[in-house]
């Protein structure tokens, strides 16, 4: 399978538009008050070039922290959310916490942007995680921040990094290992993150296995952007089939693959229970 994505606009930087100057004048100051609980996940009522210009100032903010030496933000978490992802979080105390307390969750799927107009939040995009990232890849291209790659297969890997330097000649990745992190190698690859000090950390392990693994380790992972890209790095590499764009565009990429793999059918038991508490929310609880 070919796995150059220099085809796919959103994957690569071969265009003419500057990504600082994009988001430069992007004003971010009054996105606190655009804050709304869908549930109980919480969402900025924003844009996907909002949140991308908000995480290009929270990273300016942390390089300037760590230049002068003065105090810590600590890890600035970034999670998505489709309505599967939504119930797996909202069942367990511990995730449901640090999402409640993360830097930026993102509505991935179209079920998030219903259950928004449902509650009478309306977010005002579906903001895919893919996209996100790829944005994120382009603005460290640009600002010369550094990249950590965590997840995956080594061969997948090997993959990504390839197609993220032939795209993005001189993408500043100062380290990279894959999510297999048993015993002594869960310690090696903290301990590389820690000397490496990259500005986005991205892990790829699948979104359960990342969760919790960000969920034990956050605390020990300085001053940087974390991205759960759940299996994305498969999908960058080119080594697992995207789903069609009309698809991917509309926020049914978990529909699509839970059809295309029906060992999945349990999802739609978590997607049906989510959509009678988005109906309880509505009807019987609404919240500010």
């Amino acid at each position: 399978m070919r796995n150059d994505f220099s085809l796919d606009p959103v994957l690569t930087n071969k265009d003419d538009s500057d990504p600082i100057l994009e988001y430069k004048n992007i004003d971010t100051s009054l996105l606190a008050a655009r804050w709304v609980l869908l549930g109980k996940i919480p969402f900025y009522q924003a844009t996907s070039a909002d949140l991308v210009a908000h995480s290009i100032h929270r990273l300016d903010k942390m390089r300037e922290k760590k230049s002068k030496s003065t105090g810590q933000f600590g890890a600035q978490l970034v999670f998505p959310f489709d309505p599967y992802r939504y119930v797996w979080v909202r069942f367990r105390k511990r995730m449901l916490k640090m999402v409640d307390e993360s830097f930026i969750n993102l509505p991935d799927g179209a079920g998030m942007l219903y259950m928004s107009r449902a509650l009478g939040k309306p977010l005002p995009e579906l903001i895919s995680m893919v996209g996100y990232a790829m944005n994120l890849i382009r603005i460290a291209h640009a600002k010369e921040y550094t990249v950590f790659l965590l997840g995956s297969r080594d061969e997948v890997l090997e993959k990504l990094y390839t197609n993220f330097r032939r795209s993005f000649a001189g993408l500043r990745i100062v380290g990279r290992h894959n999510g297999y992190l048993k015993g002594a190698a869960g310690e090696r690859v903290l301990e590389a993150v820690r000397k490496t000090d990259p500005h986005i950390l991205f892990v790829g392990m699948g979104y359960h296995r990342g969760m919790k693994w960000i969920e034990q380790n956050r605390a020990q992972l300085g001053d940087l952007i974390v991205v759960n890209v759940g299996g994305s790095f498969d999908t960058l590499a080119g080594t697992k089939t995207k789903a069609p764009h009309s698809v991917a565009a509309a926020g049914y990429t978990w529909l699509w693959r839970t059809i295309n793999k029906p060992y999945r059918w349990h999802r739609l038991l978590l997607v049906a229970y989510w959509f009678f508490e988005t109906m309880y929310f509505k009807f019987f609880k609404k919240e500010k």
